[in-house]
């Protein structure tokens, strides 16, 4: 039989299980099988260690991994278990800058049994290899470019005639237009604008800059779109992006759900000003960073006293609290003690789930862990150049967390906000 890899399915939304098998092997054969994605000159790979069954293949979701970046049986593991190149630096996070693109995937098979460093060797020469493309914007799906009155981003709509229940994305201080999570959410049914607030075309080039009103623009907006049923709006948000999503569901009555990553239950690092008046009150002392061999930590920066919190629970929105209690950069008991401010008879507009080993930056399903991260300071009150931060998450579990929570999301989306007819994206492309 001719040495070939066969993958079911070549064009898969990124959120989907594959199955990659290996056939034309030597019976008990060792082979080393790697994944590579090469996103901007940012290169990332996961590789396991198989041995060929009696009849010559490797099946990778069914068999055990002996070595490489996992060990175990894990359908996707070589790509939840992507670390960044040998000749890569260090704190990189693999982002889907154009969602409208594929993430490339490259498939590389070599024999023995070799670690991941050693697949980069000079004399290692791989015996097959195959691309696949693996998208978080599924067919059909469309990529409108927003810029109305000072709102920016990018707007995904689902294949099909609407209305659709919206989703508001937002992310952190990483600042630009982040879309690959929102293209993802069009792909499962939901109009949904990737929402950028600083660092990014003619926005502001600092957090101190922003304007609460902004946010409540684009709640505006988006409820008032023709292919957006806006008596169903729902907001998501990771690290400030999820402190925000809880206060747009404060502030906007039009807001029905909100999922927060990891966010703050109030406003942290910069006060913020809505209708003339500052909203949140916490401590931020940039002097309390913590240097470790890894990184900078900023879990000790920011605290907050329980009575100054967002009262996200007097309001009648459903909230999705999703934590990592290996969070580098959030203290851990901000979330649980948000629930435990729900009253009894309010505790059903709230859910609550805290992941062991998972750390800050929890993304859709079967991306890398960024466990630490390059960034340039700007747009924390300063300019100091550049910094590895560090976000926390030990692999394994980090990607439980994500496999769990974003089922959880998707389900709780579909849930509190009434879809209506409408389609849904189909994956093959």
């Amino acid at each position: 039989m001719t040495l070939s890899i066969f993958v079911d399915n070549e064009d898969p939304l990124v959120d989907e299980e594959i199955r990659i098998i290996v056939k034309g092997l030597q019976k008990k054969q060792l082979v080393t099988v790697r994944a590579e994605v090469n996103e901007k000159g940012q290169v990332f790979a996961g590789s396991g260690c198989f041995v060929a069954d009696d009849n010559g293949l490797v099946d990778v979701s069914r068999q055990p991994s002996t070595n490489g970046t996992y060990k175990g049986i894990s359908p996707m593991g070589l790509f939840w278990s992507m670390q960044s190149t040998p000749n890569m630096p260090p704190g990189l996070r693999l982002i889907k800058n154009n969602a409208a693109t594929p993430l490339l995937t490259e498939l590389t098979v070599f024999l023995g049994h070799l670690t991941f460093k050693q697949t980069y060797g000079d004399n290692i020469m791989p015996v097959l290899q195959k691309t696949i493309k693996r998208w978080y914007m599924g067919k059909d799906v469309q990529k409108i470019t927003v810029q109305t009155g000072r709102l920016r981003g990018t707007l995904f709509l689902p294949p099909g005639k609407g209305p659709f229940p919206g989703v508001i994305d937002m992310f952190g201080v990483v600042g630009t237009c982040v879309e690959f999570r929102a293209a993802l959410l069009a792909s499962r049914g939901f109009a949904a604008y990737a929402l950028p607030y600083f660092l990014y075309d003619d926005l502001p080039k600092d957090l101190s800059e922003i304007e609460f009103e902004y946010f409540m623009e684009a709640v505006d907006w988006l409820s008032a779109h023709p292919h957006v049923d806006g008596d169903n709006i729902g907001i998501i948000g990771v690290s400030k992006g999820g402190e925000l999503a809880l206060h747009m569901g404060y502030y906007s009555d039009k807001v029905k759900s909100v999922v927060s990553i990891n966010g703050a239950p109030f406003l942290s690092i910069m006060p913020m000003k809505y209708k003339g008046n500052y909203i949140g009150h916490s401590r931020f002392d940039a002097d309390d960073y913590t240097v470790t061999d890894e990184g900078i930590s900023a879990l000790n920066t920011m605290d907050c006293e329980i009575e100054n919190y967002l009262p996200i629970w007097e309001k009648d929105v459903h909230v999705l609290l999703i934590g990592g209690q290996d969070d580098l950069a959030l203290k851990t008991k901000f979330l649980p003690n948000t629930y435990d401010c729900y009253p009894a008879d309010r505790k059903h507009l709230c859910e609550l789930r805290m992941y062991p080993g998972a750390g800050h930056l929890i993304e859709p399903p079967y991306a890398p862990l960024s466990r630490t991260t390059m960034k340039h300071s700007r747009g924390v009150g300063g300019d100091y150049g550049k910094h590895i931060l560090l976000w926390g998450g030990e692999t394994v579990a980090h990607a439980h967390a994500q496999e769990d929570s974003w089922k959880r999301i998707l389900n709780f989306f579909s849930t509190t906000l009434s879809k209506k007819d409408h389609g849904t994206a189909n994956s093959k492309l």
